[in-house]
Order: C-alpha cells, then sequence, then structure tokens
C-alpha cells in the first residue's frame, strides 16, 4: 500500500504565498460554489425552458439549449463533490473507495461536459458568420432544428471519445493513513514532466488541453472575430446607402422587416435597419467569446506547463485548482444573466411565462423594445433566423 500524497510545495518564498492563498481561499470555496452552482441550475433550467418554446426555436437558441445542458450536468455533479470533499471530509480522513469513485467519475464528466459547451459555442459562432457572411454565400441557409440537433449529439459524442485515454489514465489506490489505522482510497497523481512520466498521463495531458481548449478557443475567437468584421462591413454599406427623400425612407422599412424575417437568405446580410440588431448581436458574442477564453484558455496553458515544467503540478497547478473550478462555474452560470440583459425577446418571453399577471409589463417591454432582439423569434417568418 502507498502512503497519502500530499502536494510538495518546493518552500521558495512565491510557492509559500500561493500556498497561503490558496489555503486562505480553501474556507470560502465551498459556500461561494454552492450559491454558484444553485443559481446556475436554476438559471439554466429557465434558459431551456424559454428557448425551447416555439416561438423561440431555430438553430442558434437550440446550440445554447444544448450548452445549458452541459452546464447543468457540469454544476449538478459538483454539488455533492464541494459538499463532501470540502464541507463534510475537509481533511480527507475517511475517504471511501465509494466517494473516491464519485470523484473519478466526476471528474471525467465535468470535463466531458465542458468540453461540449466550448465546442458547442465554436459551432454557434461558425453558423452565425456563415449565415451572415457577405453577398458570395447569399445562397447558404442557417440549419434546420433538427440537423441542428443531430450536431449537437455528435458534439457531446465527439468530447466522449475526446476524453477516454482520460478516462483511461484514472486510477484509484488504496492509502494506509497512519494516524487511524485505516485505509483510506486517493486518485493516483499524474506523472509527467519529470524523468518518471508515464506515457499516457503525457498523451492525455497533451490532447485534452490542445483539442479541449485551445483549438476550440482559437476557432472561435477567429469566427467571431469574421463575424464582426462583415458586421462592420454591413454597417458602413448601410451607412454609404443612405439618402434623402422617401424612396430611401422607404428603403430602410423593407430592410428592416428583412431583418426581423432573418434577413431573408442573406440573414442580416445589409440594410441600414439592421445596424441596431447588428449591434446587439456583436456585443452579446462579444460577451460570450469572453467568457469562454477567460474560463478556458487559462486551464489550458497550465496543464500545458504541467506537461514541459518539472514539479509544476505539484507545486503550482495543485494550488490554482478551486480558482479555476470557480471560473468554470461562473462561465456555466452566467448565460441566463447574458440572454436577460441583452436579448428583448428573451425577457419578453421569460415575462410571458412566468409573469402572466405582470402583462401590462411585458407590454411595456415589447414598446420599448423596438430594436431586434439578439436571440431572435421565429414567430416573425417561417424561415429560421439563427440569430446569436
Amino acid at each position: 500500500m502507498n502512503l497519502c500524497v500530499q502536494y510538495n510545495y518546493s518552500g521558495t518564498p512565491a510557492h509559500e504565498t500561493l500556498y497561503r492563498v490558496q489555503q486562505s481561499y480553501t474556507k470560502v470555496h465551498p459556500y461561494l460554489s454552492l450559491v454558484i452552482c444553485s443559481f446556475g441550475i436554476l438559471s439554466n433550467v429557465v434558459n431551456i425552458l424559454v428557448l425551447t418554446k416555439p416561438s423561440m426555436r431555430n438553430s442558434i437558441n437550440c446550440i445554447l439549449t444544448g450548452v445549458a445542458v452541459a452546464d447543468m450536468i457540469t454544476m449538478t455533479s459538483y454539488i455533492p463533490f464541494v459538499y463532501y470533499y470540502y464541507i463534510m471530509d475537509p481533511e480527507y480522513s475517511h475517504t471511501s473507495l465509494g466517494w473516491k469513485t464519485f470523484m473519478a467519475v466526476h471528474m471525467n464528466l465535468t470535463l466531458t461536459s465542458h468540453t461540449s459547451s466550448i465546442w458547442l459555442g465554436v459551432i454557434m459562432a461558425a453558423l452565425r458568420y456563415f449565415f451572415v457572411r457577405p453577398t458570395s454565400a447569399r445562397g447558404a441557409r442557417t440549419l434546420d432544428c433538427r440537423s441542428t440537433l443531430v450536431l449537437i449529439v455528435l458534439t457531446y459524442l465527439g468530447a466522449a471519445l475526446l476524453l477516454i485515454p482520460n478516462c483511461l489514465a484514472t486510477e484509484i489506490e488504496p492509502c494506509f493513513n497512519n494516524s487511524t489505522g485505516l485505509v483510506n482510497w486517493h486518485l493516483k497523481q499524474p506523472s509527467f514532466g519529470g524523468s518518471d512520466s508515464n506515457m499516457l498521463h503525457t498523451i492525455t495531458f497533451f490532447i485534452y488541453p490542445v483539442v479541449g481548449k485551445i483549438i476550440p478557443c482559437t476557432l472561435i475567437s477567429i469566427f467571431g472575430g469574421l463575424l464582426l468584421h462583415t458586421l462592420r462591413e454591413t454597417n458602413r454599406r448601410s451607412r454609404r446607402l443612405k439618402g434623402g427623400g422617401d424612396a430611401s425612407s422607404h428603403k430602410k422599412k423593407n430592410s428592416s422587416a428583412g431583418i426581423a424575417n432573418g434577413g431573408g437568405r442573406g440573414g442580416g446580410g445589409g440594410g441600414g435597419g439592421g445596424s441596431s440588431q447588428a449591434r446587439r448581436t456583436t456585443v452579446m458574442l462579444l460577451a460570450i467569446i469572453a467568457l469562454y477564453i477567460i474560463s478556458e484558455l487559462p486551464q489550458s496553458i497550465l496543464v500545458l506547463l504541467c506537461i514541459f515544467v518539472e514539479g509544476f503540478f505539484q507545486n503550482v497547478y495543485g494550488a490554482l485548482g478551486d480558482f479555476i473550478d470557480l471560473l468554470s462555474l461562473i462561465n456555466s452560470a452566467i448565460n441566463f444573466i447574458t440572454y436577460t440583459a441583452m436579448s428583448t425577446q428573451f425577457r419578453e418571453t421569460l415575462l410571458d411565462m412566468f409573469a402572466p399577471c405582470w402583462k401590462p409589463l411585458a407590454k411595456s417591454c415589447r414598446a420599448a423594445g423596438g430594436s431586434q432582439n439578439a436571440l431572435q423569434s421565429v414567430r416573425y417568418s417561417k424561415t429560421p433566423p439563427a440569430e446569436v
């Protein structure tokens, strides 16, 4: 039997400072994460109920529903984990095989759900770009809901396949506790970045951050940049086309109607009336991209450093684990706030669903929301608008 292994801090001032900060934050982390998870689960249930309403069904909203499901899986699994290991048994005085098996399942399940979430974000950004890109692609249409559902399922399956090596590398080993005389169970620490590196661990900790973090973060940034460039070009063309006279005013009205109907084949391809809607979509997409990058990219870099820097996992990564979890949980729970703040249609549907007694307030909200929403309803047209 192996002795219990704790993180081995080297004793340098920087490592000691990091360790003290981690120990101080650990006292707050379980309660803060429980609040975030509780809010996140409830808010994602609301997201799913709103986004699956008949008036809201389109390809982008289907993908956002898939993201909400993935985020719910992440936070639902995290609640029992943080409750037991941070509140009930923070000293690991009695770690049974059952609870350690749960930790292994929790770790791989949340990695899978989080990977699915970020790849769905990439697909969302790509679909939006292909829908609104310039006149050379005017014939392109967005996917229907059934095709989008197939794509979401394939994304989940792909994330599960990607995590198979990580599941194989997860081992549970007995650990004799000298103070109690009992046998505890612990996850075997990965060995990489040194002379005794395990090849499977090294491969796992190289594939996952690259394919599950760095590549999707890069792609979502690229598609987001292309989309923003396309929208800026559309706004420039709209301003150039603006002129005096009734004919120009009539064109603007027709263009606005085209945006409300999903922009026809071009899906928001042009027209002065779409400038406000384009701005909403731009801000919302920027928020989504920023949240993904902030929560995912730092973890990718840290895991890569674990491979190439000897002792980095024991001295640094272990101390930052709670902060990485916090970023991921915030990213999983904040979408409801983003949708509510940036989508008039989301707010309207939410009021219609959960506050029927507030009909006057809902009507005043509709009257105030003259511009189009970021999350576009399809009740104006049979053509799915595919708005972000």
